[in-house]
């Protein structure tokens, strides 16, 4: 099996870890983001509510009370963080905010449905613009903030001068952008030589510039497409 390198903020890496173990794989982490929470305004009551992330989820929608209120969620992992809070009104779409759009667009003119986005400072897809180009009113709520970690523990760094680590697994675009930097700091980008990168999406994955072994993408952006994959990325 392979050593697998997995660069989410640590509460994610730490469930995506647990999987990897029980397939049989050995485990690196190196989360490049902190996500922390902030204060926020609670939408108003005639609001649907849009959460793309399970940290919208645990860092916005966990402070709503009304747990009838409608929730549109992206991908069933986030409905599933959703269901657990107790809401009961949750219609799960794609697995990617842009994917989301046309049923949020749908709902949204024959409903005369209002939106709040329950989100993070960094968006790399403004669902709310799309749906205020259309006429809808849309409004984003900024629940948790995203850190960048400038920096690689002492085990990650003797791990990849070894060679000890196959595979780096990335989920966002700026988790991948993060991660090259970091390497570029310490003058290092010579360890991605020896990496495949395996990432969540096409975009992801155009985000990595880098000398890098392979560079492969899941065709679905969801986590158990991207385990599929994880026979034909290891080395030989």
């Amino acid at each position: 099996m392979s050593t697998i390198l997995i660069t989410r903020p640590i509460d994610e890496a730490m469930q995506t870890a647990e999987k990897l173990e029980a397939m049989g794989h050995r485990v690196v982490m190196a989360p490049v983001i902190r996500v922390e929470p902030v204060s926020f305004e609670l939408p108003e009551d005639n609001r649907s509510v849009i959460v793309t992330s399970k940290n919208g989820v645990k860092m916005g929608l966990v402070n709503i009370g009304d747990k009838e209120r409608p929730v549109f969620a992206v991908g069933e992992k986030t409905a599933e963080e959703a269901r657990s809070l107790g809401f009961t009104n949750v219609t799960v779409g794609p697995g990617t905010a842009r994917q989301l759009v046309p049923l949020l667009l749908e709902c949204g003119l024959t409903e005369k449905r209002k939106y709040t986005h329950l989100c993070g400072t960094n968006l790399s897809y403004n669902i709310c613009d799309v749906l205020k180009n259309e006429g809808l009113d849309a409004e984003n709520t900024v629940t948790y903030q995203t850190r960048a970690v400038r920096g690689l523990s002492v085990g990650v760094q003797e791990a990849l001068d070894e060679g000890g680590i196959d595979i780096a697994l990335f989920y966002s675009p700026r988790s991948a952008t993060i991660f090259e930097e970091v390497v570029a700091e310490y003058g290092r980008s010579d360890w991605l030589r020896s990496l495949d990168a395996l990432c969540l999406s096409t975009r992801v994955a155009d985000n990595l510039l880098g000398p890098w072994q392979s560079k492969e993408y899941a065709v679905i952006p969801t986590e158990k497409a991207m385990f599929s994959m994880l026979g034909a990325a290891k080395k030989s």
